[in-house]
This record gives structure tokens, C-alpha cells and sequence, in this order.
């Protein structure tokens, strides 16, 4: 079980409130993080797309941007290294970012989320991730299409019977069945 101890205030919350209970947080949270984990990546590439759209229209200047790559960029080598975790004081894995260009950028580090809304930032993310999941997908599914065409050519002259509704029906070949 737990600690019963508060967790320090979200980059979310106002001045006003008060530290949030540490079961609240665990039950917010929840097995997300780990979840969240994988996705720092994506959000990293997510973020640096949106900065330099931030650059373009005047937003943040020339150092500003390189300050924010440069984290960005310390960031994804910490991931890389194992060093760059998603805990349950940042919630998720854009809290995560934003607090680590915060803590050592300061103010700039904030200039990340300039009218931009999280749901976007979300979308974004996860789509990045789906991308390169359906990539890693389609690449299986190619190794498995050669894979039955090799092994279709091997067993090209190889009896078996073929069935029409759960019955022999005609002779075929294995061939012709892994090749189907």
C-alpha cells in the first residue's frame, strides 16, 4: 500500500489549491504512467514540430527554439538512456515534459504549450505512436506474405484434399493453399 502523503502541485492546478492526497493522485493516474511512459518519445517529436510551427509565426525567437530543441532534445537521450521517467507527480507524459523544460529552461520551457490545447497535443502523440506501430505492422505482415510465397513454392507439388463447406471437394497442393 501506498504512503498517504501528498503530492506536489500540478502544473494544472491554481494557487489557490491545496496539495493533492497521494491515493487521489494513484487513483488519477492510475497504470497510465506506464502507458504514458512509451509515449514520451512521440510527444517529444510532437513538441518539436510545435515549436518550430511557434518559431515560424514569430512566437519564439531564434534562441528561444534552439533552447527548447536543446531540451527537447536532453529529453529524448534521457528516454533513450533509461533516465527520463514518467512518475505519478507528473501524471502523464506531456506534464513530464513540460516540468523537465520548466526546471531547467524556466519561463521559455512554458512558451511549449502557447495556444495549444493538451487534446491536441494527446491526438498528435498518439497518432505519431499508431503511425510507427502500423509501419511495424505492415513489415510483419510483409515477412509473413513472403514468408507463405517461399513456403507456397517449397510445397508447390504436395497433395492435400480441398474442402468446400467442411468436405473433400477437389485435390490440391499445400502450395496452392499457402499460396491462396
Amino acid at each position: 500500500m501506498s504512503e498517504n502523503k501528498p503530492v506536489k502541485r500540478k502544473l494544472w492546478h491554481k494557487e489557490d489549491v491545496v496539495e493533492m492526497d497521494r491515493q487521489v493522485e494513484e487513483y488519477n493516474a492510475g497504470k497510465d504512467i506506464g502507458y504514458d511512459q512509451i509515449l514520451v518519445p512521440y510527444d517529444v517529436v510532437g513538441s518539436v514540430a510545435y515549436a518550430k510551427m511557434l518559431h515560424k509565426y514569430g512566437i519564439l525567437d531564434d534562441g528561444e527554439l534552439a533552447e527548447l530543441e536543446k531540451g527537447l532534445g536532453e529529453i529524448q537521450s534521457l528516454y533513450d538512456e533509461g533516465k527520463f521517467e514518467v512518475t505519478l507527480e507528473n501524471e502523464d507524459c506531456h506534464t513530464a515534459i513540460e516540468s523537465y523544460l520548466v526546471e531547467n529552461y524556466g519561463d521559455v520551457g512554458k512558451k511549449i504549450h502557447t495556444a495549444r490545447s493538451r487534446n491536441d497535443q494527446v491526438i498528435v502523440t498518439e497518432r505519431l505512436y499508431m503511425r510507427d506501430k502500423i509501419a511495424e505492422i505492415r513489415g510483419l505482415a510483409v515477412k509473413a506474405a513472403l514468408e507463405f510465397a517461399r513456403s507456397a513454392k517449397e510445397h508447390e507439388f504436395v497433395p492435400m484434399p480441398g474442402y468446400t463447406h467442411t468436405q473433400k471437394a477437389m485435390p490440391t497442393t499445400v502450395g496452392m493453399w499457402l499460396a491462396s
